[in-house]
């Protein structure tokens, strides 16, 4: 879907219906004609409007004729997943930003952070002279982003790890192993997203001035812990996979435990009732209470099994 925004003063976008100087072109999930139309139109490369369509395609920021791509990967909440454990719900995507004299094109499959209220907080201009400024910016709040999307996935493990405490189903455990996946997503983007901070620094693909030095610290230190926390919750929840696969297994055994307890204690006055049912002479079946004794003798027989049973803890 293409979606065209004109930017007529600093912080108003109003949408449009044809691509004008000074606006902001929208394509989310877009189709090939699409991606066709933009690129005759603005004569920009169609690899760079195709590079988010591939979910490996790498960060970078590559810059042909006036056009520069700015390539990163956000943060997704799969909403087509409903529950953490059917599929990988928290993954990320990449997301492509176009800067050019007069426009500016994003193209990513699904909805993210970059949408007009983000242009308009964060004062993105469109022109060549803010390029600086508005990638770093985009950089610091995709950093930001992960941190807050880190947040989720720290409470959906905490959730997952409660649920699974009295467990005896293998759900949970999916679960964690699709947060576990996520994690594994997020340390990819992440380490990458380093990678292309430390190439703009070492190439100087961005001239900064003070302020955007200070934000590209920012961002880079930003990056730096969300990438120690994602480390350490990964190390930390395949410990608690493997403590917890253990707990389950646990509890099975307990269960089948204490249902063959209660066959055995069970089993007794049917062994009783099966030897007096039989059709043979039997000692004292002449007696008046023959019938309450053996009743008694089935309650006290089966009453002391159960007490050694619950004894050993069986129960």
């Amino acid at each position: 879907m293409m979606t065209v925004y004109h930017n007529a003063h600093a912080g108003e976008f109003q949408k449009v219906a044809q691509i004008t100087p000074n606006s902001w072109i929208q394509l989310q999930a877009p189709n090939a004609q699409e991606l066709k139309t933009v690129a005759s139109t603005l004569n920009v490369p169609l690899a760079f409007l195709t590079a988010a369509q591939n979910p490996d395609e790498r960060p970078r920021l590559e810059t042909h004729g006036q056009h520069t791509l700015l390539l990163v990967h956000v943060p997704l909440n799969d909403s087509a997943v409903e529950h953490s454990f059917d599929d990988v719900k928290y993954r990320t995507m990449p997301l492509a930003i176009i800067f050019s004299e007069q426009h500016l094109i994003t193209v990513c499959q699904a909805d993210c952070f970059f949408n007009r209220g983000f242009l308009i907080q964060h004062n993105i201009l469109i022109n060549q002279a803010n390029r600086s400024h508005n990638a770093l910016t985009v950089l610091n709040q995709t950093a930001h982003a992960f941190i807050g999307f880190m947040k989720v996935v720290e409470a959906a493990i905490q959730q997952a790890e409660q649920e699974l405490a009295n467990s005896y189903r293998n759900q949970e455990l999916y679960t964690l192993l699709y947060l576990n996946e996520s994690l594994l997503y997020m340390a990819t983007s992440l380490k990458q997203l380093r990678h292309l901070l430390q190439q703009i620094d070492a190439d100087a693909l961005l001239s900064m001035n003070d302020a955007e030095r200070a934000l590209y610290d920012d961002t880079v230190v930003e990056l730096q812990q969300v990438s120690a926390v994602t480390e350490i919750s990964q190390l930390n929840l395949n410990n608690v996979m493997d403590a917890y696969g253990n707990i389950i297994q646990n509890n099975v055994s307990h269960v089948v435990k204490l249902l063959t307890a209660i066959t055995i204690v069970l089993s007794i006055p049917t062994l009783i009732a099966s030897i007096y049912g039989m059709n043979v002479p039997l000692p004292y079946q002449d007696e008046p209470h023959a019938f309450s004794a053996v009743i008694t003798s089935m309650v006290i027989v089966s009453a002391f099994v159960a007490y050694i049973f619950h004894k050993k803890r069986y129960f």
